[in-house]
């Protein structure tokens, strides 16, 4: 039986560069992409992209 696992993820970041600096600084991912509301960073054969959530400042107090 094969394992499954993923190749892709996007994850929401209030700070894109912020959260892209701590992978790869932290979890040494290599950074292809990055500016103020999107980056692509990529660690062995997973993808990741972090997007600025649309809804930061818009939440209902």
């Amino acid at each position: 039986m094969a394992a499954a696992s993923f190749r892709w993820l996007l994850q929401l970041h209030k700070d894109v560069p912020k959260a892209a600096r701590f992978y790869a600084e932290g979890l040494d991912f290599t950074v292809n992409v990055c500016t103020l509301r999107w980056a692509e960073l990529q660690s062995g054969p997973l993808k990741l992209s972090l997007m600025q959530s649309p809804n930061f400042g818009n939440v209902a107090q």
